[in-house]
């Protein structure tokens, strides 16, 4: 093996492990949660941290140091998953893939007579025992677009054995690599997995303190910035039912109604909170329990509940229209016996 050849394989495998580094991305730790109305009570909505951590695949086991002892015969067994598909004898003839005598060592797309995928032709370079280990414990990963349809090998020692199958089906077979050149390539690997795992280190790094600042910001409940009494006088009660559709699936609203998986909203315009009788109320609400649905308790409520009210189980993501929460609390308004006073 020249040391060309070597310096290929060695940058191939730094590549290889560098790229099998998957780092999470930081961007999404930060998580909010929810969504529309009618799932259930369930998590609170809020702007959440989560670490996500990187993952770092295992680089190939090196396959050069194992040929000298693979064996042929076990590799052979291994090749009759191929026997469909390839020819191994001297003067084979290609089939549904290319005959593979001579393979080891050879330049990729090289057998004559058959027609290779755009993806193979592609991939330059030669068929050396690394490059052979990594396509077959994976083809479609190592040559993206590849025809073949081969899963591929996990076991290292059938790759191994298969790999020394191939060599001795040769006029002459490769030779074999030197301990100098296993030593260099077990190095190079070994630095390239550090070198991984510093990256990894620095991107989990990053990622806490990212999660960190956000689980340290304060989390304000809104004020909106509007009379909604006003804007409740000359609200469309029509509009608020049809608004209130996406309710429905949680809250009932007919007097004397049943608790949902939401409490009855009968009367509840002024009303003091968690005061629905059977209904159990998150701990969030029931510390509410001295304070009254005012207009505009109810309108900041309505904006984004699990603000509002930290630890709410209602997963009502909430209505960001001034016009869509005025409509509802007009039409909530009107289920009472006697309408609260505008005031």
């Amino acid at each position: 093996m020249s040391s060309f050849e070597l310096n290929k394989i060695v940058g191939a495998l730094l590549v290889a492990v560098l790229t099998l580094v998957v780092i999470g991305k930081i961007g999404d730790n930060l998580v909010t949660t929810g969504g529309g109305h009618g799932g259930g009570y369930g998590a609170e909505e809020t702007v959440t941290a989560k670490a996500k951590a990187p993952k770092v695949k295992e680089p190939l086991q090196p396959i050069l140091a194992m040929l000298a002892s693979a064996s042929v015969e076990a590799g052979q067994k291994v090749a009759k998953k191929c026997a469909a598909c390839h020819d191994f004898a001297k003067d084979g003839k290609n089939k549904i893939g290319p005959a593979l005598w001579n393979a080891v060592g050879a330049k990729r797309g090289s057998q004559d007579g058959f027609k290779y995928s755009k993806a193979l032709m592609a991939k330059e370079g030669f068929w050396t025992y690394e490059s052979l280990n990594a396509f077959l414990v994976k083809p479609k990963d190592y040559i993206p677009g590849t025809k073949m349809s081969f899963a591929g090998l996990k076991k290292t020692s059938d790759r191994a054995n298969l790999i020394a199958y191939m060599r001795a089906a040769a006029d002459t077979p490769a030779a074999l690599p030197t301990q100098a050149e296993i030593d260099a390539v077990t190095k190079a690997l070994e630095e390239a997995k550090q070198a991984a795992m510093k990256t990894v280190k620095k991107a989990t790094e990053a990622s806490k303190t990212a999660v960190a600042k956000v689980k340290q910001a304060p989390s304000v409940a809104p004020t909106p910035q509007i009379n909604i009494v006003e804007m409740v006088g000359t609200a469309d009660v029509d509009k608020g039912k049809r608004v209130f559709n996406k309710c429905k699936s949680c809250h009932t609203v007919d007097k004397g109604g049943r608790n949902g998986i939401g409490p009855n909203l009968w009367n509840v315009v002024n009303t003091k909170k968690a005061s629905r009788e059977s209904f159990k109320y998150s701990k969030a609400l029931s510390t509410m329990a001295d304070t009254a649905w005012t207009y505009e308790n109810l309108n900041a409520f309505l904006l984004k509940p699990r603000i509002y009210a930290k630890g709410t189980k209602m997963t009502f993501a909430g209505l960001r229209k001034d016009s869509d929460r005025a409509n509802v609390i007009a039409y909530l308004r009107t289920l009472a016996d006697t309408p609260s006073p505008l005031k």
